[in-house]
């Protein structure tokens, strides 16, 4: 499901747009208590050296991009790839676009005419993602 770029006022029919609104409740940006979760991440990462590079490193393909979270919020700079980045394990989360064409099967439905024909109908939906960030941030439950 698609979040609604416009917001219809119901009693002065002013029309608000969603992201000003969303961006003026989440100005303030992280907190002390973030800066402190990904200090000491980090620290740990250090002493942990060798065996930490095996769960900070990750690659994405050509045809893929990785949109990634810091505690909750979508980190700035927009989607990471194709390549190498880098992530804070318990911090960060990621989650991998394809930016291929994909393919929907739409299962075949049975219509009744006016003139008591049925027919049926089926049809196969093609998509592509433009935007990664958009995909991850603004559609419910896309799996990709």
């Amino acid at each position: 499901m698609i979040k609604p770029d416009l917001i219809m006022d119901v009693f002065d029919g002013n029309q608000t747009n969603q992201a000003d609104a969303n961006t003026k409740a989440c100005d303030e940006g992280p907190g002390i208590c973030s800066h402190l979760l990904t200090l000491f991440s980090i620290l740990l990462i250090m002493v942990t050296m060798p065996l930490s590079l095996l769960w900070t490193i990750k690659v994405v393909q050509e045809y893929e991009r990785a949109v990634i979270f810091r505690l909750g919020r979508l980190l700035s700079g927009g989607a990471r790839g194709p390549g190498v980045f880098f992530i804070i394990p318990c911090v960060d989360i990621y989650e991998k676009i394809d930016m291929r064409s994909q393919t929907f099967e739409i299962p075949p439905q049975e219509i009744l005419t006016k003139d008591s024909v049925t027919v049926f109908v089926n049809a196969i939906m093609y998509y592509k993602v433009r935007d990664a960030t958009c995909a991850v941030a603004n559609v419910d439950d896309y799996s990709g």
